[in-house]
């Protein structure tokens, strides 16, 4: 089934134009990333889901690629698998220009940390896992931009993280919510995360 969570909106979801059994949740303000995938880990788990798949409401995930990251999911060969966005660094501009080097940045430390296990592209919202993931990473707290700190905590918690390849569809709807004092924030969350991981030591599995 679709779960739809409605993050605070300005513009709340019109239900009408959502297909039979689709399920929504509205929260009443916006609360970030983090916790609407810990709501759907949650509503996974209690009803026995044996995969998730997350994509974004902007229409940039192809949704012809969601068979592609469940294929490996149903052939147990993967726990996580993670939609590497193959034209991320495209773009001009100055915003282009820091957004590549913030990714560059976290791309870097997560690959150190879990030594060269996580995706290359850590920053993909466009991913899948079994239940097995869901439950290893809902025992974290999810940062409100929260896929570098799933990608890390799955590689070092012994689950199979894979990548495979996708192109990023132009946006359809919205605007970014990723402005230069978000990434800033993001990268001063992302950092503490990292020292936390460090100071834990060995990966626990």
């Amino acid at each position: 089934r679709v779960l739809v969570i409605d993050d605070g909106s300005d513009e709340p979801l019109d239900v009408s134009t959502l297909s039979d059994g689709v399920l929504v949740c509205r929260l009443p303000t916006n609360l970030g990333l983090g916790v609407c995938t810990h709501i759907a880990f949650d509503h996974a788990l209690k009803h026995g889901y044996g995969a998730m798949v997350r994509v974004d409401a902007d229409g940039q995930h192809p949704l012809e690629a969601i068979s592609l990251l469940l294929e490996n999911l149903l052939i147990d060969e993967a726990d996580m698998v993670v939609g590497a966005r193959t034209n991320r660094n495209f773009g001009t501009g100055l915003r282009s220009y820091l957004s590549k080097i913030v990714r560059s940045y976290l791309s870097l430390v997560a690959r150190l940390l879990t030594r060269g296990n996580a995706p290359r592209d850590v920053n993909s919202g466009f991913f899948a896992v079994n239940s097995k993931a869901m439950s290893v990473l809902n025992k974290s707290l999810l940062e409100r931009y929260p896929e570098p700190q799933m990608y890390i905590l799955g590689c070092r918690r012994g689950l199979r993280v894979k990548e495979i390849e996708i192109e990023q569809m132009p946006r359809k709807f919205g605007t970014s919510s990723v402005t230069l004092g978000h990434a800033l924030r993001l990268c001063y969350r992302f950092n503490i995360f990292v020292l936390g991981e460090i100071l834990q030591g060995s990966p626990r599995r």
